[in-house]
């Protein structure tokens, strides 16, 4: 896990817990949204928002059928952000 990575799961880890109501420990990289976090599409949609007030990046915007894991999430955060710094150094 790069830096980038576990900067991201930090910052995401707490979000998890608040927005699903769950323990911090149970939010771990493999656990699931839905089926092991007991996510919604409420939940979902407020774990966008806070992603979006955090890291500056639109979980919307993205490809997120394959987003199945707290993992998944921070992959893709860093992915989005990533895209966002390429776009900013070419303007």
């Amino acid at each position: 896990m790069d830096l980038a990575h576990r900067d991201v799961m930090e910052a995401l880890h707490p979000l998890c817990a608040r927005v699903m109501s769950v323990p911090p420990e149970s939010v771990v990289p493999e656990a699931r949204l839905v089926a092991d976090l007991g996510a919604d599409s409420l939940d979902v949609t407020e774990l966008e928002a806070a992603v979006e007030e955090v890291f500056g990046v639109t979980l919307k915007a993205a490809k997120t059928g394959t987003v199945a894991t707290v993992g998944d999430v921070a992959d893709l955060i860093v992915r989005l952000r990533a895209a966002d710094d390429r776009r900013q150094a070419v303007a």
